[in-house]
């Protein structure tokens, strides 16, 4: 009768969910029934959702035992839907965002089919898996309602359901994160942009910079000519760093670890941080090819990132539980056009540049370019060709990411070639993005990359980027579009605008979050910090105490809230005990705060 009505309203804002609607089918276990006061109810199984005398009545009722809760929150999520009766009266009391979780389809269909449900179909987001549940976008608390009849029917799947709200909930008003650093190497700079990411998105972020060790670390070559013993100190020293950065962590409490490739975290700091309900996470933002260490860490961490989406299969077989592909990015806030001045221009600028280390495949591929007013800047150029010599800049000097910056918007171009070992020129078979690419675009620089698997997936080529295959083609395009300035600049301006919207580290540590949510995260010590083992409360406060006997009717609890014993007090008749009026001026209190 209503079905079809119904239906075209919930297109509107759930076209998937009124599709699987219009297809499910109403089990025999369900029974729709007409209450005493002449609206439709239903009963599963013999058991009743709804009241058979007057379910508009039971809403209401429903309604006001919750408006404590309804009042103080900014956001609102109810378990169970049924008929709708509860969160139709819910609607009529609130104008805040209401979503709602309702895993059975053919309680849904039987709804749509004997009731107008226009007014709830029209306005609340409703999801039948818990991977649907979304937030609603406020600042505020997400008050999660539980419609007990509907629950008990299907009580795991709506306990996964609260627990999904809980952590995007979190998520969204913000996650206590520690990012762990290296001590020195490219993915030390990564560690502090995904600190100014995560920040920028709203996380509390504590940065284990272990730079601070970076000294001690490099002098032990020069301690000792014995391998042994310089294996030793530094297994010594990372032990340390590793210990050191776990009495930060226990005093932070995050919710996330998050370690940067070469992280000294070792795998007995991982197992108590994972024993205690931390979740943690891996950003492996190194070629997996070349460095193998890896393998003894992928089972060790919850959630394993690297840079090669083609090597997933391989981090599954190391034992990594969840391995997911996350490429580098650039930094906006860094990685920037600049207006420089006639002396920068003068000790940066040139018309083809190349910055980073001494590569063999690099050393063989420029000496093709000494005709050319060509600088090389970066360390690790030691017993490069002789005819290299005159254009390495600084005598080989790391350059810091200010002056890198001064490179890029000063060249006319930026070659950029991906670095091996014991390739000749490119790498044929390169498969993944170095951070550079995203680094020059993002100063809205010009710049030729070699040509590599999935560039296309970040770039659209020749349009935001230009690609070279060899040498040959490397020189025919620095002769093209040294001639054509007005062409480099709107390839270079294209270019960053596609940085700026899609590969930022803001925009990287997002995606590295949806997929721990979608993954499943939970946050456990998040939980225990909120809920107390009653027994333990008992003890603190005394057995005979007025408190130790009021909280003994929690006793068979397996943990409490405040929410629960609210809860409990506001069921109760008559006069209210000194331990209640406590509890709720803490309430009070708590609901002032959030203001």
């Amino acid at each position: 009768m209503y079905l079809e009505q119904n239906l075209k309203k919930l297109e509107a804002l759930s076209p998937r969910l009124a599709k699987r609607l219009r297809d499910a089918e109403c089990a025999g276990s369900v029974t729709v029934v007409t209450s005493k006061a002449g609206l439709p109810s239903i009963k599963i199984e013999d058991a009743l959702l709804h009241s058979l005398y007057d379910p508009a009545r039971e809403a209401r009722d429903w309604v006001e035992h919750h408006q404590a809760d309804i009042e103080a929150a900014s956001s609102i999520a109810v378990l169970g839907v049924g008929f709708g009766y509860h969160v139709e009266e819910l609607l009529r009391v609130t104008n805040k965002p209401v979503v709602a979780f309702e895993p059975r389809l053919d309680v849904l269909r039987a709804a749509a089919t004997a009731r107008d449900m226009s007014a709830l179909f029209s306005r609340v987001q409703i999801a039948c898996c818990p991977d649907d549940l979304e937030v609603p976008p406020t600042d505020g608390l997400l008050c999660v309602l539980r419609y007990e009849p509907s629950v008990r029917f299907d009580h795991a799947a709506h306990e996964e359901a609260a627990s999904r709200l809980e952590t995007l909930h979190a998520v969204a008003r913000g996650l206590n994160i520690a990012v762990v650093g290296p001590f020195y190497g490219g993915s030390l700079p990564v560690a502090g942009y995904c600190v100014s990411a995560l920040q920028s998105c709203g996380h509390n972020v504590e940065f284990i910079d272990n730079s601070v060790y970076a000294d001690a670390l490099l002098s032990i070559d020069g301690m000792t000519d014995s391998q042994t013993h310089r294996r030793i100190l530094m297994g010594k020293l990372g032990e340390f760093a590793s210990e050191a950065a776990m009495a930060r962590i226990v005093q932070f409490r995050p919710d996330i670890v998050l370690a940067l490739a070469q992280a000294p975290l070792n795998p007995p700091s991982l197992k108590i941080l994972r024993e205690n309900g931390v979740v943690t996470a891996f950003w492996f933002v190194e070629d997996l090819h070349h460095m193998g260490y890896w393998r003894d860490l992928a089972g060790e961490y919850d959630y394993f990132f690297g840079i090669q989406e083609n090597l997933l299969d391989m981090l599954r077989e190391a034992g990594a539980p969840r391995p997911a592909f996350l490429p580098l990015a650039a930094s906006p806030d860094i990685h920037r056009k600049m207006d420089l001045d006639a002396e920068d221009l003068a000790e940066f600028g040139s018309d083809v540049s190349f910055v980073g280390a001494g590569y063999h495949n690099r050393r063989q591929m420029f000496t093709g370019l000494i005709d050319l007013d060509f600088r090389i800047w970066g360390n690790d150029w030691d017993g490069c060709p002789g005819r290299l010599r005159p254009f390495l800049q600084r005598d080989g000097a790391r350059v810091d990411t200010e002056d890198i910056v001064k490179v890029f918007n000063a060249s006319r171009i930026n070659i950029n070639l991906h670095s091996s070992s014991y390739h000749e020129g490119v790498n044929p078979d390169g498969d993944f993005i170095n951070p550079r690419t995203f680094e020059i675009a993002a100063c809205g620089a010009f710049q030729l990359v070699d040509s590599r698997k999935k560039l296309s997936d970040f770039f659209q080529i020749g349009e935001e980027i230009v690609c070279f295959d060899n040498l040959a083609d490397l020189r025919a395009k620095i002769a093209r579009y040294l001639e054509d300035p007005e062409e480099r600049k709107a390839v270079a301006e294209r270019g960053m605008r596609r940085v700026q919207r899609d590969h930022t580290y803001k925009r990287r540590m997002e995606e590295m979050i949806g997929f721990m949510v979608r993954s499943g995260l939970r946050l456990p010590w998040r939980e225990e910090r909120r809920r107390e083992d009653p027994g333990k409360l008992i003890a603190e406060a005394g057995a005979d105490t007025e408190l130790g006997k009021y909280l003994a009717r929690f006793a068979g609890a397996r943990n409490l809230k405040l929410a629960d014993i609210l809860q409990e007090i506001k069921k109760e008749k008559g006069d209210l005990s000194r331990v209640e009026r406590i509890f709720l001026t803490m309430e009070a209190f708590q609901a002032w705060a959030r203001k």
